[in-house]
């Protein structure tokens, strides 16, 4: 007979067979506070209730409910870590998550117990932040109730509950500029000759992440040609993070290992400084990667031809692929490391090395950007 579970208010009810039944519920004993178990048997269902509203008058309220607090460290924290333990979330991300709860959260929320916790409240909570922050917090604190409710510490999550966000007008706009090609080309003149010369190729050319473009040693990058076209084929398995001072291989996604392709003069520049390069391509001289902070000081010094961040070179290379070299979006999706939505890129879609530098070197040899750039050698 299948299993058929009872939910009350109080405790669980499921009936194993037609006389035997088992009740999970919390009560305190010598070993504290926590989630206990017992088994009826040769019992009817009437036999079963009343058992368990002798265990709810009994133990009910041998404790307050547990605190809002309590639930993010004894269960929704360890379950986001064991998410990055299995690549499925990003050791950033969980920072983030971490700096919301420590920000935003907890002076509101932490020794609130969960049963106490107002839709009303929720409410003023949401109304004093700017709506990134609304949405950041109110999702870790949804996730955090779901916990709550799942291990019966209340009886219902109220951040699930439809709410009034703040207005778009609060939230803090970010820097979406792109450089052109052409700009590009400036960008690289910029940086040529210093240390940071291969990060910016890497990301301008062949769209890495910024964390990625400093991953990469000598051994990674590989050269090709077709029908003319000179490539750099360069294998993406290692980051260094944005708080790390060396390298991992945890990427930020499964997909984000990959092989990126790069045209070109460019290809030639990243192939003649990894044959310079001891190690990594753009170390620090002493056998270590660069980090992500001293990049981001070489770039503030860059004189370039307009100024934005350093991460938006990946949102321009995407950018001048699809709508200058006219690429396919499902080739930039692979190329860029993103996962190709539905069953196709989930089972199917798995194209090679030589497939993809065969479609950037077609769509170079169709329009060759750096024709002009006699400056970069």
């Amino acid at each position: 007979m299948p299993r058929k579970k009872r939910r009350a208010a109080w405790g669980s009810l499921t009936q194993i067979d037609s006389t035997t039944w088992r009740l999970r519920f919390w009560a305190s004993g010598p070993d504290g506070y926590k989630r206990r178990s017992k088994t009826l048997r040769n019992a009817t269902r009437l036999d079963a209730e009343r058992a368990r509203s002798e265990l709810m008058l009994a133990h009910s309220e041998d404790a307050p409910c547990p605190t809002v607090g309590e639930v993010w460290r004894s269960y929704a924290l360890p379950a986001y870590q064991r998410r990055v333990d299995a690549g499925e979330l990003s050791p950033r991300t969980l920072r983030q998550f971490e700096s919301v709860w420590a920000n935003h959260i907890a002076q509101r929320w932490d020794g609130v117990q969960c049963d106490a916790v107002r839709p009303l409240h929720v409410q003023q909570w949401l109304d004093g932040m700017g709506l990134t922050t609304a949405r950041q917090a109110l999702t870790i604190m949804a996730t955090t109730m779901d916990h709550a409710v799942r291990f019966e510490l209340c009886a219902h999550n109220p951040m699930r509950e439809r709410y009034l966000m703040p207005s778009a007008s609060t939230v803090e706009r970010r820097d979406e500029g792109v450089w052109t090609l052409p700009q590009l080309g400036e960008v690289w003149r910029a940086v040529s000759g210093t240390w940071a010369e291969a990060a910016v190729l890497l990301m301008a050319f062949g769209g890495l992440r910024v964390g990625e473009s400093l991953g990469v040693r000598t051994e990674d990058v590989d050269v090709d040609v077709v029908d003319g076209v000179p490539l750099a084929l360069v294998e993406v398995r290692r980051q260094v993070p944005n708080a790390g001072k060396s390298a991992t291989e945890r990427l930020k996604t499964p997909q984000s290992r990959r092989v990126a392709v790069v045209p070109g003069r460019a290809a030639l520049r990243l192939l003649r400084l990894a044959a310079d390069a001891d190690g990594w391509l753009s170390g620090d001289g002493l056998g270590r990667p660069n980090s992500q902070r001293r990049l981001n000081a070489e770039w503030s010094r860059a004189e370039l031809p307009e100024r934005h961040p350093l991460h938006n070179l990946r949102n321009s290379w995407q950018t001048n692929m699809r709508w200058v070299m006219r690429v396919p979006p499902y080739f930039i999706e692979a190329l860029m490391g993103h996962a190709v939505a539905g069953v196709t890129g989930t089972y199917y879609d798995r194209p090679d090395a030589s497939m993809l530098a065969r479609v950037v070197a077609e769509a170079y040899a169709e329009r060759p950007y750096d024709a002009g750039w006699d400056w970069c050698g």
